[in-house]
Parts: C-alpha cells; sequence; structure tokens
C-alpha cells in the first residue's frame, strides 16, 4: 500500500473514533419512544427550550418520557392559539412551559405585546393545559441580552423584563402553578452563559445550567 494511502486511512481510522456513535439525546424534535412504566412530560416553549430540552432528556432518562413540539412555540398569543395542537388527545403526567422573550422583542409580530396582553394571553394558555390534567409547572422568561438583540437591536432592560414576569408570575398565582425560576437562576452570569451581548441564547454550559433546573424542577413536579 501506497505511503500517502496508509496515512490517510490512519487519519480516517482516527477521525471516525472521535465521531464515536452518535448522541440521542443531540436532537430536540426526536421525541422518545415512551416506556409505559414512566411519566410522560411535555416542554413547551421558544428557542430557549429547544436548546436545553435534549439536556433534560438525557439528565431525566430511565425516570421520564420527556417530549415537545416539533416548532419553536414563538410568543404567549401564538401558544394560545396553537396549545390545544400541541397537547393533542395524549395524557401528559405534567407539562413544562414557557413564553415571553418573543413578547419581550417582538419578533414577527404585528401587533406588539405588552404586559397586559402578556397576561391575557398566559390566562388562555393555563385555562387551556388545565383541562390536561396535568400538573402544570410555568418557567419565568430567561433574562434578555445585555446589549440591542441582534435581529431588532432593541434593548430590554431588567425594569422591563421584571414588568412581563410579574404580569406572568400574577397569573400563576391565580391558578396555582408551580414556578421554576429561570431567570433567577441566570441573574447576573448572563456574560458567562449567553452567546454574546447581542443574543439571548446560550452557550453549552448555560444550556447545561438551565437542563439541571427544569429537570430539578420536573422531578419536584411528578413527586407531588
Amino acid at each position: 500500500m501506497p505511503y500517502k494511502s496508509f496515512c490517510f486511512l490512519i487519519l480516517l481510522s482516527f477521525l471516525s473514533s472521535l465521531c464515536g456513535e452518535p448522541d440521542p439525546f443531540s436532537k430536540p424534535f426526536d421525541n422518545p419512544v415512551d416506556d409505559p412504566g414512566l411519566p410522560r412530560v411535555l416542554i413547551i416553549g421558544d428557542s430557549i427550550s429547544i436548546g436545553y430540552t435534549p439536556r433534560v432528556r438525557k439528565l431525566l432518562d430511565g425516570k421520564a418520557n420527556v417530549h415537545r413540539p416539533k416548532t419553536n412555540c414563538r410568543w404567549s398569543a401564538f401558544g394560545n392559539e396553537n396549545v390545544l395542537q400541541w397537547i393533542g388527545d395524549e395524557k401528559w403526567d405534567l407539562i413544562h412551559f414557557n413564553f415571553g422573550l418573543w413578547d419581550w422583542y417582538g419578533w414577527s409580530q404585528e401587533n406588539k405585546s405588552t404586559p397586559q396582553t402578556y397576561a391575557t394571553s398566559l390566562d388562555g394558555v393555563v385555562r387551556k393545559l388545565k383541562k390536561s390534567g396535568a400538573r402544570l409547572i410555568f418557567a419565568v422568561t430567561t433574562p434578555p441580552c445585555v446589549g440591542p438583540e441582534r435581529k431588532v437591536k432593541v434593548v430590554i432592560t431588567n425594569e422591563r423584563a421584571d414588568e412581563f414576569n410579574k404580569a406572568a408570575r400574577a397569573v400563576m398565582k391565580k391558578h396555582g402553578v408551580l414556578i421554576n425560576d429561570l431567570y433567577s437562576v441566570i441573574g447576573n452570569d448572563r456574560a458567562k452563559y449567553q452567546r454574546g451581548e447581542n443574543d439571548v441564547h446560550y452557550n453549552e454550559a448555560g444550556r447545561d445550567l438551565l437542563a439541571a433546573q427544569v429537570s430539578k424542577m420536573i422531578l419536584k413536579g411528578l413527586k407531588k
């Protein structure tokens, strides 16, 4: 065998060993084949939840069947229109849900959300979710990025985010919905965990942190 061909095969073998088997928990929209002996969990949310869903599945492997809609669930009014479709006619033991970032930044919306319209839409979402009979957990929206968001060039202040989050908390309190405070989990560490000062999304460490918190709260909710 020519020396160059031999070296190429060695390199190919080395690269293949690095790749290994594909991670079965790497794709957020690949919902599991249910283990009938485990509770069924549905995660509803935007791209932040899309980021942590595979990690939650991995952390709860053998403890829960973790599903999510095969879409970005966007803003609260969009959720209110579509949530019954996402629930379907299946039985859910627990639903962990969030809407918020799209409401804050107004992405793709002709009528921008206010804290008041946000609360109204969330109230509609909760009323529909309660029909499922599942235990409900609302995730308080993670913090805005530090600078102008890269698409709409808008800066959301902490005070503005608090207005929306307070509106959400009031709705959840009225309905007795358990709160998962992801806003506080990130807290003042946005620079450490977000991808950049103009990006609301999270790096690997940030996704791991959020997934750990979501998994902990799901287990807590399933015990009640």
